[in-house]
């Protein structure tokens, strides 16, 4: 076989090995940069920008929930500094509010006749003898607070709901984009954590593709190889051929097997590169596309964060402090009564209201079940029962006992008076004591003004008249 073949056709052999090896070895420097590029494009810059963005992610969760923290503790603090204000309101000051009018209304309807006042002429009712400059004053002052605060509640409620719930709303907003857009990058977080460190052996589409690239690189060393020891063992033919003397050893036949072969394992490698680079478009587009989405989700993120730290800031620490000068004013009392301190201004208030309801509740009880009475016991029944005492003694007892004088000295003289000398005080001669004139006091409602004795009746039923319907009220 050796013979048959001449030193011609070898060196054609050679010079077609050699021109095939070199257009195969630019193909596999070609493949191996763009195997190398994938590789590091997935293995390295994919994995640095993917532990970047979520790091930022992790940062931005953080800010997140820190803002919803502070916006739930300012709906708090507006709820039991505000709102509860309001409430108190509601619930505390305008009952008391209603239960004074009502009791104002009361004082007002309860009629106070001319004939039970000191030198007056026209009647008038309880509400006349009030200080309703302190009602008027606290009324006003009540309505001054209560002014103050739907201003304050106003302002607080506006500068809330533009300077913070919008900006809150905007925020979640954004956040349920990002949530979304970091989703995406779901199925490589995934596959980078159950590789351990190792994403060629995942079985997801990083480590897939990874795989094929390293079959295709294990193939294309192969095939490189084969044509490289081809081309060898054309040196070595040639040289056999030019000297006779060589101790080298061909198989001509196989050589010239693998001459014949040559371009079927050109044509394999160039089939092996053209997937190569059919494999780095698609990862290269995988890439991309993940890429684009951590390029996109840190953009967002950074966007926000910058949105909260000015939010942090700026625009929190300036409501904060207007909400709590608000509180401070609608904290503040124009009852300024140490016992009361510990309360709220609209307790202090319902409080005060309370002790003046009191006392005008009492002043109409006194008036309408003790006093009234006792002025008819004290203009009528007393010196009724003062001029019947009179009236009994003089025409009962006093004359009974005068009467009884009488009748004795008449029957003294009669029997011891003729032994006595006349130049001796006669007893029965001495002037009868009597009561010529009964003068009294503080019954003028019972007498008229030259003190006969006639009673007042139409003053009396007048003030009994007015008993009377006070108690069927």
């Amino acid at each position: 076989m050796g013979g048959e073949i001449g030193a011609t056709q070898v060196i054609e052999w050679r010079d077609e090995a050699e021109e095939t090896l070199r257009k195969a070895q630019k193909l596999c420097t070609a493949a191996q940069l763009s195997l190398q590029k994938t590789l590091q494009d997935l293995t390295a810059q994919l994995p640095s920008e993917l532990e970047s963005v979520e790091y930022f992610f992790d940062s931005y969760q953080s800010q997140y929930e820190l803002v919803d923290k502070q916006i739930k503790s300012l709906k708090s603090m507006l709820t039991e500094n505000v709102d509860k204000v309001f409430a108190d309101i509601d619930g505390v000051l305008v009952p008391s509010l209603n239960e004074l009018d009502s009791t104002i209304d009361t004082l007002k309807g309860i009629a106070v006749p001319s004939f039970v006042l000191s030198g007056e002429r026209e009647s008038k009712t309880l509400l006349d003898f009030i200080a309703t400059e302190s009602i008027d004053l606290i009324k006003g002052n009540i309505h001054i607070y209560r002014t103050n605060c739907t201003k304050i509640k106003n302002l607080l409620s506006d500068e809330f709901q533009a300077g913070i719930l919008n900006l809150y709303q905007q925020f979640s907003t954004q956040h349920s984009i990002i949530d979304n857009e970091f989703d995406h990058l779901g199925p490589i977080q995934i596959e980078f954590r159950t590789a351990h460190g190792n994403i060629i052996e995942s079985k997801g589409a990083l480590g897939t593709t990874l795989q094929e690239n390293q079959a295709l690189e294990d193939e294309l060393v192969s095939l490189l190889q084969m044509l490289t020891n081809h081309f060898d063992q054309c040196n070595r033919a040639v040289e056999l051929l030019s000297s006779p003397s060589s101790n080298v050893n061909v198989n001509m036949e196989v050589l010239a097997n693998d001459a014949k072969e040559l371009s079927e394992v050109f044509k394999d490698l160039t089939s092996i590169y053209d997937i190569v680079l059919t494999n780095e478009t698609k990862s290269n587009k995988m890439y991309q596309q993940y890429s684009t989405r951590i390029r996109t989700s840190r953009d967002f993120i950074k966007q926000e964060l910058f949105k909260m730290r000015d939010f942090k800031v700026s625009t929190l620490p300036k409501f904060l402090v207007l909400l709590h000068e608000s509180i401070d004013i609608l904290q503040t009392c124009s009852i300024t009564d140490v016992s009361l301190k510990e309360l709220s201004p609209c307790e202090i208030y319902s409080e005060t209201i309370k002790q003046l309801v009191f006392h005008y509740s009492q002043f109409i009880e006194i008036y309408e079940t003790r006093y009234l009475t006792e002025l008819h016991h004290e203009e009528f029944v007393y010196p009724k029962k003062f001029l019947k005492k009179i009236r009994d003694f003089l025409n009962e007892d006093l004359y009974r006992m005068q009467l009884e004088e009488t009748s004795h000295r008449r029957n003294w003289l009669q029997k011891y008076g003729e032994f006595i000398p006349r130049e001796f005080k006669l007893p029965g001669d001495n002037e009868m004591p009597a009561v010529v004139q009964v003068i009294t006091e503080g019954l003028e409602q019972i007498q008229k003004e030259d003190g006969v004795e006639k009673f007042n009746d139409g003053e009396e039923k007048k003030l009994l008249n007015l008993i009377r319907s006070l108690k069927e009220k």
